[in-house]
């Protein structure tokens, strides 16, 4: 498709061909011999992970409320995902977009550019790690994990602020990480890319006798800058529009594990700096060096015990540690002068903050199952410094802040098991911050197990989100919660021993979104709404084959009625994995749709369709592994929406034009 096609798409027939793919795939070939019930997954370990072994739980998916999607290990490997933000473009009815500076989440009713990830809460092993400046979720190499240490990744839609408050306002992403003994020894690797990348790691775990395990491992990234080119700045005066060598970026990780009789520490650090080839302001220079640099870190230790008389308990205490640099160049005025005298400018950002979380299980009654706790969180620093330098490097001006919040949470819930088919799930959380009025997160879900095979599930709640520090210091502190009320019916059917299909219907309604009255303020009185078909068929094949396919369709307005920016109608999803001849090699084969979506300009981008190609090794040889990726298999021509609202010139920059084929090459060796 031409760029910047416009495409209509008949609703009508989307849904109509969400529904019909849903049918067909209702019907696939049971061959194979039995593999592992891909139902058999522990729901306390998706949702409240962080005392699953405490309370030993063992509900499966199919006792969710919503409909959780997966990604292990295996799926990891054998697809050659690199950053979280690989994997999400992998999940049902999810997508990313990327400005060459961070990558954004999106997806049922959400996406606009430049959002900062803020609606679905990121947790690495029931930790929140999205930082308290922005609340960014960070899902490109900016994050704290690097995917070699997760052993599955849980996606949950919907509302998850009942036990996680804050932040889990349209979902919640759990990376859950491997053990020591997933490892037992050291691993080395390194990894290098056609477009100029190379990575290095080195990897070591173990299980001891006593019961104690250790996972330490640390990694270092290096990308070449190179030239870029931007239809918007194509003159003579901004070297027709090419960026020459930016887009850069370097980061280094460190990760530490260690559990031993019912105590787990671990401790995680990101530092990243990206060379940004974009000009994301109307008032810097285009093709100058805009260097960023993010530092990410947390401390968590988490204690869990058996209590007695049907009691138990998990105790966690997390630090975390966030900082922002960037240093900017502004363009010369129309006289050749800068204004005001300043050539540029720097931007230092730091938080810091401290969590306690203190949550009981209660099964003191008959089919009753009590999740019970609070929650005191200290953001004590939320600090905002920019200054103002001349050419000479001299300070100009400069623009501080200092904000800080204390929050305290109660929440509770029930899952009553009415009889054999029918649950009731009940739940309420109440967050009381210091600087905004309380606010209740309700949930009520109704799960009926039809039979053996089958379960239905309908779900109503009610989530709520914070403005984050950066909205509170340049709205002079006047930013308000967001809200968001949602409806879903879920359809889980197990087709055969290893063949799974999930359906679902949803509704949202998002409250008190910025919307510009008539003396152009920004006042916080609009709604958006969204709703949304999802189906996904999961088939295991006998020697390791595996299949997932899905298709979502989604229609979201924004506060104006409109269509909404950066969320297309129509998302598809395929990929498979299988043993080549020999069994030596596994390749996977991934194919994504994402459908035409709207740029800030309200011009249409065309849908897109990606593949991708991962051979690797399916064992080691001798200690050695290897794995080859080819990303954007034929190399497709496209763009993702960008977040820049203003025109160089008369041209638009709404929109981003996205790499070519690249290939990587991972080889590892087991020590």
């Amino acid at each position: 498709m031409e760029w910047g096609a416009e495409k209509v798409v008949d609703p009508r027939r989307l849904k109509l061909a969400v529904l019909g793919l849903g049918v067909l795939l209702a019907f696939p070939s049971e061959a194979g011999a039995a593999q592992d019930d891909l139902t058999a997954l522990p729901f306390e370990e998706l949702l409240l992970r962080d005392f699953v072994s405490a309370s030993r739980l063992a509900r499966q998916v199919s006792d969710s409320p919503a409909a959780v999607a997966i990604v292990t290990a295996d799926d990891i490997r054998a697809y050659g995902y690199r950053t979280l933000a690989d994997v999400i473009n992998g999940m049902r009815g999810l997508y990313t977009t990327d400005e060459r500076t961070y990558h954004y989440m999106g997806g049922r009713s959400f996406g606009d550019v430049e959002d900062y990830a803020g609606r679905v809460m990121l947790l690495i092993d029931g930790y929140a790690v999205q930082d308290n400046l922005f609340d960014q979720a960070y899902i490109d190499e900016s994050g704290l994990i690097d995917l070699e240490l997760v052993d599955r990744v849980e996606y949950v839609p919907g509302t998850g602020s009942v036990t996680y408050g804050n932040n889990a306002l349209l979902g919640i992403l759990n990376v859950v990480t491997r053990r020591g003994r997933d490892f037992d020894g050291a691993r080395v690797s390194a990894e290098i890319s056609s477009r100029g990348a190379s990575r290095q790691r080195a990897t070591w775990g173990k299980h001891f006798n006593n019961g104690a395990e250790v996972l330490l491992s640390a990694s270092t990234l290096d990308v070449d800058g190179r030239n870029l080119y931007f239809p918007a700045y194509d003159t003579p005066a901004t070297n027709f529009g090419v960026a020459e060598g930016l887009d850069g970026e370097r980061n280094q990780r460190v990760f530490g594990k260690l559990s031993w009789s019912g105590w787990t520490v671990q401790a995680a650090w990101v530092e990243r700096e990206k060379s940004v080839p974009t000009n994301p302001s109307a008032y810097t220079a285009f093709n100058t060096p805009f260097p960023t640099r993010d530092e990410s870190a947390f401390l968590g230790v988490r204690h869990e015990t058996d209590l007695g008389l049907q009691l138990y308990s998990s105790s966690s205490l997390m630090l975390g540690r966030y900082a922002y640099w960037n240093q900017r160049e502004y363009a010369l005025d129309e006289d050749g002068e800068y204004d005001d005298g300043e050539k540029y400018g720097v931007r230092d950002y730091h938080g810091a903050w401290w969590r306690f979380d203190q949550k009981f299980v209660g099964r003191w009654f008959v089919d009753h199952t009590l999740v019970f706790g609070a929650e005191l969180r200290d953001d004590h620093r939320q600090s905002f410094h920019r200054r103002f330098l001349s050419p000479a490097g001299e300070v100009t001006d400069r623009d501080d802040g200092e904000l800080s919040r204390r929050t305290f949470s109660l929440y509770v819930a029930d899952d009553y098991r009415l009889n054999q088919q029918w649950t009731l799930n009940l739940g309420v959380r109440h967050d009381d911050a210091d600087d905004l009025d309380g606010n209740l997160s309700p949930r009520a879900a109704l799960i009926w197990q039809q039979d053996p095979a089958t379960t239905w599930k309908a779900s109503y709640s009610e989530a709520f989100k914070m403005p984050n520090a950066n909205d509170r210091w340049t709205s002079d502190d006047t930013a308000v919660p967001e809200y968001v009320a949602a409806t879903e019916l879920v359809l889980q059917r197990q087709l055969a021993p290893h063949t799974r299909f999930t359906g679902s219907l949803y509704r949202y309604r998002r409250s008190d979104l910025p919307i510009e009255n008539a003396d152009g303020d920004e006042v916080p009185e609009g709604s958006s709404r969204a709703r949304g078909v999802e189906t996904e068929i999961e088939h295991v094949w006998e020697r390791g084959a595996r299949a997932r396919a899905s298709v979502a369709w989604q229609r979201s307005r924004d506060v104006y009625g409109r269509d909404a920016v950066n969320s297309p109608d129509l998302l598809g999803k395929l990929a498979f994995t299988f043993l080549l001849p020999g069994e030596a090699l596994r390749a996977g084969l991934e194919t994504q749709y994402l459908g035409p979506r709207l740029t800030r300009e309200r011009r249409m981008l065309g849908g897109v369709t990606l593949s991708n190609l991962t051979l690797s090794t399916e064992r080691d040889w001798h200690g050695l592994s290897a794995s080859l990726s080819v990303r954007n298999l034929f190399d497709r021509d496209y763009e993702t929406v960008s977040g820049f609202d203003w025109r160089p010139g008369d041209v638009a920059q709404d929109g981003l034009r996205m790499d070519g084929r690249s290939v990587w090459l991972q080889v590892g060796y087991a020590l």
